[in-house]
């Protein structure tokens, strides 16, 4: 091989390249931002329109129908979805994964610029934003203090412009805190005395409240700068600012409002308490009980693609050094680096030990000098990976070093076979060198193909749609990249230094040069000094993991080794040796056993491949073409089958005694399985255990049989031993599959673990102000404290509640705004080795605790394990009326609340979009009437609006802060529906009655308007119950709701979108994945073998493995996922190199 030739011709470079990759890849690693979840590019574009006090019917057709109008027409687009509340259009567009983000954020706001104008002139700019997966807070700082809230906010304010100085931290929000505000509360009797408008009050505050240049002035050699400084030093200045003359009388503010340095109505309630603490040593201590104190909580959102340790440890750093008042107890919450911490030292552990483990396996069987050789592949390799990852801007998160965990074992795989082959013809008699370049370049093509073939596996996956293929196309990346850095170091590095440091066994011992010794001993110094810097823990592991299994090895495994090569590997190769001398014997004594045998065999393979074939023109032309092909294919597999039947069943009964003995044997592995399962506590169904323990039976009962009836050993019907071994193999798969069929695990989308953190949502009916929320949240608190005090075991669990009042939305639909009927209760759990419980089982006792709550709707959420998606069950009704989609999805949430009390316990949190319409008093303005008094629509709504909403009128600065000045009606003028129709309009000095020329009207509007590609939805949604499988949950919603869908009226239309629609998405690539995976290994066989049939005997062995894929599915009770879909994918790649 021409690369191994110039690495052994150039070896001295090639050391130095091992030494520099080694610490370059260690710093690498060192250096490579750490975070959670990848940072994926999402392309999708929010616009959000603040309207304040504008209904959600009012924001749809004056804002959100024009935004989506207009969108339509931008190229790319997958999906518009908005989202219509009080107040707030929020629109979001989600484009194709072609399409660049920088260009998609452009073509948005060229079309939000065409929209503007349509809008109404007192709407607020539109904000235009990108949706970043890792825009969500990594901690929150929590600030509670015994002074008042008002300082306290002031504090909370300073340490946000601290906070937000850090380079990596993008945003801190402040929740909590009280806003000032000059308040100017008009009284409305006052004003009509006087003839005056809300106008004539703003214009004059507007006017006074000024500070205007006067330009220059030049007296004698000086210039003066001339400036107007009217700006208000004092609230209480303008109680005395004039507003008219009224007979040479002045009015005054005073005699018209009071004015006063107030608050802001609350926007949020912040609550804290505390249960346990951390401690530097990493243990969990109780602290002092001081029940649930007033916060202010600043939530910190890192900048994407920075590394979240060195972020939380900036914010720390900061925290220590800001100079905080007296009695400031600053207390940290929610601190997503802890969970990314542990991450990386877990699996930075299970490598080690995967590590550890590879090179003992390899001692065994290699020897010190061999396995070293090999072994050493690992970390090269995953420091010339490291360098990789680094150059192409990557982040190291748990999808990659996950990936590094699966390819730990297949990194040595290329070592072992060059490795070896060098040794073979340094035992030859061979020169180091040479024996490493003939070494090399014999099994060089072979190494290279095993290479190919397993990363073929993997390069369909690359082009995985979606935002599930962003977040999982980094599995795919990493192991092509760690594979094809593995190849390079047993081609490059490996050579060379088996070359050095290989010797035959009967090779005189020479001692190590002492340049050799001087440079192994840096480079270890090295290594070892980098590793510490960057976890000391990691540096222990490895030298004392290595010690240890160096002190193993000299003790016991050298001694095992000598003794398994000598006498149990000699055995164990004669035994296969005679099973093979057996399997592929033949006798056609028996009359026409050929043709038996080639119609068993050859009908099942023709049948085999004809269903392929009619799968593919299945998929791509249609079921009417595909019949001619898939009806043949039944007939000649079912004629197979029935001859692997008959054939397994021969085998049993003329077995005889082996039979019996083989069906004893199999009888006690499986009772130890059920045994295993009664000891951890999982549930085998009555199916799965007459499923497993038919086998046995099966072969008992047929042997004893055979042991009654037959006399001697009769012929068999198909006389040929290879195919008695490809029928009981295939007899195998079939009932493994038959048996996974019967007593299926279940079918899921991520695995369910044991969340860290758990929020409860509480949404009130909308129009519910934010005190009254509050008091549903502080009946919440109630129930969990009292679960807490009955249960010291789930109290264990819980280091600290967070409640938040007045924050939430829909996120699905482009939600998250702040809301007064919406509050969170975030509890923190303990780390899963200070855990008095399972998570899972908390999480249980808290959703029973935590139901029932009167006057709101419960949603318990907890951390995925994985990208966002929907939730299990998400139904979606779409048609042409309003009314009838607002029917239909109230009929189906009835009826999921019935099926939740009764046949589907597993069904929880059932929930739609609407939310209970917000109570509205609806004012119809008679535009004729209004027109006779010279009014207009804008006129009477603005000065509507200013009464009740009230009208901004500038700002009043205190040193360096700034407050907003507001003038509206008292409280007592707008507190009742009455008092609003006494409201009077001023036109040309005449008082109109509100009453003269409008008529109110009290009703109920829409809480939330969804839309979807532009038409209306409503969606109802549900979780799965903790413990409860989503797939059977979802299988028994449909049918639950099969006769009401059945029954709708023409025109309206169900989907289940979610979870559901992304599992499906993701299994139908997985599916087409695995075959062009399957078709690309085969092209790399056939090119290597220049043969057709090898390749195809190889590809055998990918769906024959599929009998241990079911049968441990089957034994530990797993649900099919996501994972495993990958995990048979990355088989079929590794299978072929056996």
């Amino acid at each position: 091989m021409r690369i191994t030739d110039l690495a052994i011709k150039l070896r001295i470079s090639v050391m130095v390249l091992v030494v520099l990759a080694s610490l370059a890849g260690a710093y690498a690693y060192i250096s490579l931002p750490k975070e959670s979840a990848p940072s994926i590019e999402i392309p999708n574009i929010i616009i959000t329109t603040l309207y304040p006090g504008a209904s959600p019917d009012d924001v749809e057709s004056l804002i959100t129908r024009i935004i989506e109008q207009e969108a339509q027409t931008i190229s790319g687009i997958e999906e518009i979805r908005s989202t219509s509340t009080e107040g707030v259009s929020t629109v979001v567009i989600e484009f194709s994964p072609d399409v660049k983000l920088t260009e998609a954020n452009q073509r948005v706001r060229e079309k939000v610029d065409l929209a503007r104008p349509k809008l109404p002139n007192d709407v607020e700019e539109p904000i235009i934003s990108e949706i970043d997966f890792s825009d969500f807070p990594i901690m929150n700082v929590n600030l509670a203090a015994p002074y008042a809230l008002t300082q306290l906010k002031q504090v909370a304010e300073d340490l946000k412009d601290e906070l937000e100085g850090i380079n990596s931290v993008s945003e801190v929000i402040l929740v909590g805190g009280v806003e000032r505000e000059v308040q100017v509360d008009v009284d409305l009797g006052a004003l009509q005395g006087y003839s005056l408008a809300f106008q004539d009050l703003i214009d004059t505050i507007v006017k006074e409240n000024s500070n205007i240049p006067g330009g220059s002035v030049d007296v004698d050699h000086l210039n003066y700068l001339v400036r107007v400084n009217g700006q208000f030093t004092d609230p209480a200045q303008i109680r005395d600012l004039v507003v008219k003359t009224k007979g040479g009388e002045p009015i005054y503010v005073r005699d018209l409002a009071t004015v006063q340095f107030g608050f802001q109505e609350r926007k949020s309630y912040s609550r804290l308490r505390v249960l346990q603490r951390g401690t530097p040593e990493g243990k969990l201590v109780p602290v002092a009980d001081h029940g649930y104190q007033k916060v202010i909580t600043l939530s910190v959102k890192k900048r994407s693609g920075e590394n979240i340790l060195d972020t939380a440890s900036a914010v720390e750093a900061t925290l220590a050094k800001f100079p905080m008042p007296p009695g400031t107890e600053v207390l940290i919450t929610g601190d997503q680096s802890e969970q990314v911490r542990d991450l990386v030292k877990d699996l930075e552990n299970n490598i080690i030990s995967g590590l550890v483990f590879v090179v003992a396996v390899l001692l065994f069987f290699l020897g010190v000098r061999t396995s070293t050789l090999v072994g050493v592949a690992i970390p090269l390799s995953m420091m010339v990976s490291f360098l990789v990852f680094q150059v192409m801007g990557q982040t190291l998160n748990f999808i990659i070093l996950f990936s590094l965990i699966i390819a730990l074992g297949m990194l040595v795989d290329n070592a072992i076979v060059l490795v070896e082959n060098i040794y073979r013809f340094l035992e030859e008699g061979e020169k180091p060198f040479a024996a490493a370049r003939k070494g090399a370049g014999e099994v060089a093509v072979p190494v290279i193909s095993s290479t190919l073939t397993t990363v073929a596996a993997f390069v369909p996956m690359l082009f995985w749609p979606g935002i599930i293929g962003e977040f999982m196309g980094f599995m795919p990346l990493t192991l092509i990249i760690t594979l094809s850095c593995s190849l390079f170091v047993a081609l490059v590095m490996n050579p060379v230094l088996t070359g050095y440091f290989a010797r035959a066994e009967d090779a005189e011992r020479r001692p190590m040069a002492i340049w050799t010794k001087i440079g192994i001993f840096l480079t270890l110094a090295l290594l070892a000094a980098v590793l510490g810097s960057a976890n000391r823990n990691t540096l222990i592991v490895v030298f004392g993991g290595g010690a240890g299994l160096w002190v193993f090895h000299m003790l016991l495994m050298r001694h095992l080794a000598r003794w398994f090569a000598r006498t149990a590997l000699p055995a164990v190769v004669e035994l296969y040796r005679r099973f093979l001398d057996t399997m592929l014997h033949r006798d056609y004594s028996v009359r026409a056993a050929y043709w038996r045998n080639m119609l068993a065999l050859g009908s099942l393979t023709a049948g085999t491949l004809l269903a392929v074939l009619g799968g593919i023109i299945f998929a791509s032309v249609g079921a009417p073409t595909a019949k001619l092909v898939l009806l043949p294919a039944a007939f000649l597999a079912g004629l197979g089958l029935l001859g692997v039947v008959i054939h397994t069943v021969e085998v049993i009964f003329t077995g005889r005694l082996t039979s019996v003995k083989v069906g004893v044997v199999l009888g006690l592995v499986v009772l130890l399985i059920l045994g295993a399962f009664h000891l951890t506590g999982v549930d085998a169904s009555p199916e799965l255990m007459q499923q497993l323990l038919a086998a046995p039976v099966l072969l008992v009962g047929l042997g004893m049989l055979g042991l009654l009836i037959l006399r001697r050993p009769r012929a068999l019907i198909l006389t040929d031993n290879r195919a008695r071994l490809l029928n009981a193999t295939l007899g195998g798969l079939f009932s493994i599959v038959a048996l996974y069929a019967v007593a299926p695990t279940g079918v899921e989308f991520f695995p369910d673990t044991d969340p860290n953190q758990v929020q409860i949502s509480l949404k009130a009916a909308i129009g519910t102000n934010l005190d009254a929320t509050n008091d549903l949240s502080v009946v919440a608190q109630g129930r969990m404290d009292a679960l807490l005090t009955q249960n010291p075991q789930s109290k264990a669990n819980v280091k600290s509640l967070l409640v938040n009042v007045g924050v939430g939305g829909d996120q699905q639909f482009g939600g998250g705004s702040a809301s007064p009927d919406v509050a969170s209760i975030s509890l923190n759990l303990a780390r899963f080795e200070h855990r008095a419980e399972s998570s899972t089982v908390t999480l249980r006792n808290l959703r029973e605790q935590i139901k029932g709550i009167a006057g709101a709707e419960v949603e318990i959420k907890r951390d995925q394990a994985g990208p966002p998606t929907g939730p299990p069950v998400n139904i979606e009704i779409s048609g042409p009326e309003f009314t009838e989609l607002v029917r239909i999805s109230e009929s189906i949430k009835a009826e999921l609340d019935k099926a939740a009390e009764t046949d589907i316990p597993g069904l929880v949190d059932v929930r739609d979009n609407l939310g209970t319409g917000r109570p509205e008093l609806s004012v119809h303005i008679d535009r004729e009437r209004a027109a006779r008094f010279g009014l207009d629509t804008r006129l009477i709504a603005s000065t509507i609006r200013t009464a009740i909403n009230g009208t901004e009128a500038g700002k009043w600065r205190d040193g360096k802060e700034e407050y907003d000045i507001r003038v509206r009606l008292k409280g007592t003028d707008r507190a009742s529906l009455e008092s609003l129709r006494g409201y009077t309009i001023v036109h040309e000095g005449k008082q109109i009655p509100l009453v003269s020329v409008a008529d109110f009207r009290v009703g109920a509007g829409l809480g939330s308007i969804t839309r979807k590609d532009l038409l209306r939805v409503v969606t109802v949604r549900a979780n799965a119950r903790e413990g409860t499988n989503a797939q059977m949950l979802l299988g028994a919603v449909q049918q639950r709701l099969a006769p009401l869908i059945k029954g709708l009226p023409a025109g309206y239309t169900v989907k289940y979108t979610g979870e559901n629609e992304d599992q499906q998405k993701s299994f139908s690539f997985l599916g087409k994945a695995l075959v062009i995976g399957g078709g690309l290994i085969t092209m790399v066989l056939i090119a290597q073998f220049n043969s057709v049939l090898t390749p195809f005997i190889i590809m055998l062995a990918v769906g024959l493995s599929m009998i241990g894929v079911f049968l441990g599915l089957i034994v530990t009770r797993t649900p099919f996922g996501l994972f495993t879909f990958i995990g048979i994918i990355s088989l079929a790649g590794i299978v072929v190199n056996n």
